[in-house]
């Protein structure tokens, strides 16, 4: 590190999803401009591979985790106080709430020069019980007074953070997420090779397989990218999938991610008998290269922070269906259809309307590519977060 004291990006866990790609491709910017970082991350998963192949260090956090555990809680600030005395960082850059609320307060018990909080959408915009809803207002209020810089993802939740008294030490900032589109766009796979990647059959029982589409010229493949957690609604969007196919067999589905609400999943999948026509594709690390196999993007989630894969979607000339959570009308303007989060008929009405307009469908996707270009770039984020972290760090 050249005798400079580190950066440290910390996210909670290791599992893929946009707050992880937010890191990992912040940490190669920030490591590009000169600056020595560290990424730090709790349980396992991709992350910390991603790291390694590209040669940026990386620390596996042995007690953090997403759940509320007194115990392992406790163990956790304990391990980031330790950390923070032996590497004495310039600055902490903390993702999403777990690591917000407890890397804070390490940071603060260690006299950390400079603590940027991200929260990649507050966690009690989820469907919560009301105690719970509670509960997590008021350790992001008490936590924000440990962290000097709150960046938020979207105008909103800038807005709604202010308006419950959130007070970081210095600031609050706007910075949405962003993307490489020129990057991005050089990696995907064309149609064809893409759908055709998709075909994966068990041995033991023939599957869906997206393969058929391409066999198909009449059909509509339907795409999301989305890891099984309960915000991001799956198992009631197989309700939608259903409702579509019935008026409309041709329409296809496709799911691809993993996580930990996956069985609950695939057992509905099984009781609806959707294998002939929504494929569950499990995690694809390969994901970012296959838009467009995609003839239409849909996101059914009841609550988002500013999704990078509706970025993807849209820099890859997909048009997108979105529920009104979070950034996604904002990202998306007139460049998309929004529908009502867990609106099943509204959602499966656009899903159709889109599917029989192929004019729409152009419209949609070159108003979207225009507009993540525009106002989305990846070199805006890296440039505006450098202005945050630099002043302190040199």
């Amino acid at each position: 590190m050249s005798g400079q004291k580190p950066i440290l990006l910390m996210v909670t866990s290791q599992d893929w999803g946009g707050a992880q790609a937010y890191v990992f491709n912040l940490a190669k910017s920030l490591k590009d401009n000169g600056l020595p970082v560290v990424v730090c991350a709790g349980g396992k998963g991709e992350l910390g591979e991603k790291c390694r192949e590209s040669d940026l260090e990386f620390i596996n956090l042995k007690w953090m985790a997403r759940n509320i555990n007194p115990l392992n809680n406790f163990l956790s600030l304990f391990e980031l106080i330790q950390l923070f005395r032996r590497l004495k960082p310039q600055a902490v850059h903390l993702n999403s709430t777990m690591m917000g609320v407890i890397g804070s307060l390490a940071a603060r018990l260690t006299s950390v020069p400079q603590t940027i909080y991200v929260a990649h959408g507050w966690v009690f915009n989820e469907k919560l019980f009301s105690w719970k809803k509670s509960f997590y207002i008021a350790i992001e209020k008490l936590s924000s007074r440990w962290k000097n810089v709150i960046i938020c993802i979207n105008p909103q939740e800038e807005l709604q953070a202010k308006s419950l008294n959130f007070k970081p030490r210095d600031k609050f900032i706007t910075i949405p997420n962003g993307i490489d589109v020129n990057a991005f766009e050089d990696q995907l796979l064309d149609r064809n090779t893409a759908r055709s990647s998709l075909d994966i059959r068990h041995s033991a029982q023939r599957t869906f397989s997206a393969a058929d589409i391409q066999r198909s010229g009449h059909s509509t493949l339907v795409g999301t990218v989305a890891n099984a957690y309960p915000a991001k609604n799956l198992i009631s969007y197989l309700d939608v999938c259903a409702a579509v196919h019935a008026k409309s067999p041709a329409i296809k589905f496709i799911i691809i991610g993993d996580g930990p609400q996956m069985k609950e999943l695939q057992d509905k999948h099984a009781v609806l008998k959707q294998e002939s026509y929504v494929f569950l594709a499990g995690r694809r690390m390969d994901a970012p290269k296959l838009y467009r196999a995609f003839d239409i993007f849909v996101l059914p989630s009841t609550k988002e922070g500013m999704s990078i894969t509706v970025l993807e979607a849209m820099a890859a000339h997909v048009p997108c269906i979105t529920t009104d959570v979070g950034a996604n009308k904002w990202m998306l303007e007139e460049a998309g259809i929004i529908v009502p989060p867990e609106d099943c008929n509204a959602l499966a009405k656009a899903i159709s309307k889109l599917s029989d307009d192929g004019n729409l469908r152009t419209s949609l996707a070159t108003k979207a590519y225009e507009q993540v270009r525009q106002r989305f770039g990846w070199e805006g984020v890296v440039m505006k977060v450098l202005e945050v972290i630099k002043p302190n760090s040199l």
